[in-house]
């Protein structure tokens, strides 16, 4: 555990200032000690604490995967978070500082970005029956992080595609992730976005 420790810190730094040439070493790492602690997949008899450690592990190499981005990378880490998060909720032990909901946010916005309208609303519709089961039939609409994409995605099918840009600026979007998606171009012909890099974005592109 103290390796993980180790890790978990360095991972919390990066965070902070992602580099490209270095941080991908350090998650690997990060991925490596997580293999030897019998933590890279849970189990029923893996300890809590280790289980939480794990599982802040891989939410902060999706956080940091988007700060680079790297939406391949990103939607690996999303996609081995989801055993984690089942269980957590089986055990009802998710820990307080989880960045569960910020990251299905994130990713229902990158699903958008690449044009996967279907898997948007496969994900959303889950997400919906995990609602009603915890008895929250509003959770979502009350949710900041999953709300947002929500409110894109109903922007793009009006076609206000000024206001989508307008609102994945800086200063509009629920956290500072969110605004890596300010490099997204739409196209409203085909309803098709691109993730595209800021620079391009900024001197190339201007939303019609």
């Amino acid at each position: 555990m103290a390796d993980l420790q180790s890790l978990t810190s360095q991972l919390e730094s990066a965070l902070q200032h992602p580099s490209s040439d270095y941080t991908p070493s350090l998650l690997s790492k990060a991925k490596i000690a997580l293999l030897k602690s019998n933590a890279l997949l849970p189990s029923p008899q893996t300890p809590a604490k280790l289980l939480h450690s794990a599982l802040h592990i891989l939410e902060l190499g999706a956080l940091i995967s988007i700060r680079l981005q790297d939406p391949a990378a990103f939607t690996r880490y999303f996609q081995q978070l989801q055993p984690f998060y089942s269980a957590v909720d089986a055990n009802n032990t998710t820990p307080s500082d989880s960045q569960r909901s910020k990251i299905t946010g994130l990713y229902l916005l990158l699903l958008l970005s690449q044009g996967d309208y279907a898997g948007f609303h496969t994900l959303l519709e889950t997400l919906e029956i995990q609602a009603a089961r915890k008895g929250g039939d509003r959770a979502l609409e009350e949710d900041e992080y999953i709300k947002y994409p929500m409110q894109v995605e109903q922007w793009l099918m009006e076609g206000s595609y000024d206001r989508v840009w307008a609102e994945t600026k800086k200063d509009r979007v629920p956290s500072e992730e969110f605004a890596i998606f300010s490099d997204v171009s739409f196209e409203p012909s085909s309803y098709i976005a691109k993730f595209k890099p800021l620079e391009s974005k900024m001197n190339n592109q201007q939303l019609t």
